[in-house]
């Protein structure tokens, strides 16, 4: 899937670790997530719907954490 490639890519250029998961349908009720894929920063939902590019994860990941 493209969001994880980017996914990995911001992880190596961040030199971070993220905790990349697959979510059931109790975290799409809790979270209110009706499209996929969907990111999430920090318990915050930021994005569902599109397959973000790695420059707009970045920009996510240095805003929020």
């Amino acid at each position: 899937m493209k969001i994880l490639k980017n996914l990995s890519k911001v992880e190596r250029e961040l030199d971070m670790e993220f905790n990349i998961e697959k979510i059931d349908s109790t975290y799409k009720k809790k979270y209110n997530i009706n499209v996929i894929p969907a990111l999430m920063i920090e318990d915050k939902v930021v994005s569902t719907g599109n397959v973000l590019t790695d420059r707009e994860i970045k920009n996510y990941v240095k805003e929020l954490v």
